[in-house]
């Protein structure tokens, strides 16, 4: 009888039949690749989903970018699905750093409260030190402001110099943008610490 990998018998299948003998060990590649890929798991999950909202927003840039009024159309004509996505990822992204940053501040600022001259101070004002915020934060979060931000200008500057000629799309990130800088900014001017 030729080994094969599950024999039949009269109680049932017998998988570690004479096949089991034969079979290969498990590769030490294989098993390293899987390791490193269980390792950088959440690394990898990160990159895809910043390439996507890279990819998307680029397409949406280059198009709005290189359109030309043709006196037919008030706005460059964008399919539904890249509108839908590019709204989508656009509103992931700005939650997503955003919470990021609300929930790391929050820690610190709980760790410098619990400190013993940290009380007295939470009680007059609430001001942190923002090398501890981003000393806390991921290189994932970092990355994905970063990428933010910077299609985030670009957004912004291509609805400034467009005008009316782009596209509500355009103009909601742009906004939404404008949103985001402005709470960054309130956060970044509560870190001064006051000396009194």
């Amino acid at each position: 009888m030729p080994p094969t990998l599950a024999t039949y018998t009269p109680k049932g299948i017998n998988y570690f039949g004479p096949a089991a003998a034969y079979c290969p060990q498990p590769l030490p590649v294989l098993e390293h690749s899987m390791d490193v890929l269980r390792r950088h798991l959440f690394n990898i999950i990160a990159f895809v989903f910043l390439a996507l909202f890279v990819a998307v927003w680029g397409t949406v840039l280059l198009r709005v970018g290189f359109w030309v009024p043709d006196g037919r159309t008030v706005a460059p004509p964008l399919n539904g699905a890249l509108v839908t996505a590019a709204g989508v990822l656009a509103t992931s992204l700005s939650s997503l750093t955003a919470s990021a940053l609300g929930f790391t501040i929050a820690e610190v600022r709980q760790a410098e409260a619990s400190g013993p001259a940290g009380r007295a101070a939470a009680q007059r004002t609430m001001p942190f030190d923002p090398a501890e915020v981003a000393a806390r934060l991921s290189g994932r979060i970092i990355a994905a402001i970063v990428v933010y931000l910077a299609v985030g200008l670009l957004v912004l500057l291509l609805w400034l110099g467009k005008g009316t000629a782009s596209t509500d799309l355009i103009g909601a990130f742009a906004l939404s943008l404008l949103g985001w800088l402005i709470g960054a900014a309130g956060v970044v001017f509560q870190t001064e610490k006051t000396t009194a």
